[in-house]
């Protein structure tokens, strides 16, 4: 493995393994890993860089053989999961045919596995989303959210799915003005990477593998030199609500995804179309953490406050209540709590969030658990204030 210590050259060579519409070349992060081994192995474990990824059929291995891997849909039809070879596939079958009407694979695997994993395949060169996912930890298959009970193998996904759950997937050109589901396979990256948030990273470590010695980094976008909104809207991207491409007036056509880059202003290239409720007035919680914080009085209140000031987008910090509070408490080092209050925290303030930030039901974000009724999924609120609601003691 190259050490940024090891030899200065000026001939090196690295592979492009993607090509942006723009030019940008994507390199593979053991590139980066070379002279930022921590930081890159510790991003590689946060939900971000698994936003997205080949699908692992060993993973499921044990789920399949314990759990009932059929789902039986309200028109007659079941779906079924199995493993043939080194693939999973969703197969479709008319409840009492043993002939399979569709045969799937399950090429790609969306999300952590935290909340649940949903999954997409390829049909030549278009992309759609298998009807089948998983709830939970492995905890079972059920009828993706927004599907009706009833076959349905045909939900495209479109590039702007794939602008959040991906570093880069390269559209190819409909032939009309209609948002097409097709993308050039060779010239997609999975996973939320370094380049996603740091731009071009080729010529960065071109002149660092020619001058180890520079321990500045040249040639790369740093966040300390981004204003507050820039690195709120790195974030926006894809937290902030429900947003769709902006018209292009001149070319007559809507900007296309993944045009937007760190440091751009995101609302020349997204609209914030709709990030209410659709029953009432609330924010909508799912996608619209951007929204609810900037509401929130800590932001309202703070010069330079933005997501890296409680988060660090390199590191896996789910369920690390102590490390959240600390961020607390660094601005909050008095407390205006009741004796009530008090009873459900401790003397060292080691969950704030659970009481500040509870979690809530989304009201664009339901699953189907065989209830008889769509179940909301529950998601932590990023609108930091006091809630009376949750304060039930004596």
């Amino acid at each position: 493995m190259f050490s940024c210590n090891s030899y200065k050259s000026e001939f090196v060579e690295i592979d492009t393994i993607a090509t942006h519409r723009n030019g940008m070349e994507f390199v593979s992060m053991q590139e980066c890993i070379a002279c930022h081994k921590d930081i890159v192995e510790s991003h590689m474990k946060t939900s971000h860089y698994k936003t997205s990824f080949k699908t692992d059929a060993t993973a499921f291995d044990e789920m399949l053989k314990t759990l009932s891997n059929e789902i039986n849909l309200d028109d007659g039809t079941k779906i079924v999961i199995k493993k043939e070879g080194n693939t999973l596939f969703q197969d479709f079958y008319v409840v009492g045919n043993q002939t399979p009407i569709y045969h799937t694979p399950m090429d790609i695997t969306i999300g952590s596995g935290f909340r649940g994993q949903s999954f997409l395949y390829w049909n030549e060169e278009g992309l759609f989303q298998n009807q089948a996912s998983v709830f939970g930890t492995m905890e079972g298959w059920i009828n993706s959210p927004g599907y009706a009970s009833q076959i349905n193998n045909t939900r495209e996904v479109v590039p702007r799915c794939m602008e959040c759950h991906s570093s880069y997937a390269a559209p190819l050109e409909s032939s009309s003005n209609r948002i097409s589901n097709t993308y050039d396979i060779e010239n997609v990256v999975l996973g939320i990477d370094c380049q996603r948030c740091h731009g071009e990273v080729k010529e960065h470590v071109l002149f660092h593998k020619k001058n180890p010695d520079i321990k500045d980094g040249q040639h790369i976008l740093k966040y300390s030199e981004l204003t507050q909104q820039q690195r709120i809207d790195a974030c926006a991207l894809c937290h902030s609500g429900f947003r769709q491409p902006a018209w292009d007036p001149l070319e007559r056509k809507f900007i296309p995804s993944f045009s937007y880059q760190v440091g751009d202003e995101l609302n020349d290239y997204l609209v914030n179309n709709n990030s209410r409720a659709r029953n009432n007035q609330e924010p909508e919680i799912h996608a619209n953490q951007i929204k609810l914080l900037m509401d929130s009085k800590c932001f309202i209140m703070s010069e330079n406050m933005d997501c890296a000031t409680c988060h660090d987008p390199h590191a896996q910090e789910r369920g690390d209540f102590q490390n959240f509070s600390l961020k607390c408490i660094s601005c909050h080092q008095s407390q205006n709590h009741t004796e009530k209050t008090l009873r459900l925290t401790n003397a060292n303030f080691e969950d704030c969030t659970s009481c500040h930030m509870p979690f809530v039901d989304s009201q664009a974000m339901k699953i189907d658990l065989n209830l008889n009724e769509l179940t909301p999924v529950k998601i932590r609120n990023h609108l930091i204030s006091i809630y009376p609601q949750e304060i039930n003691l004596p």
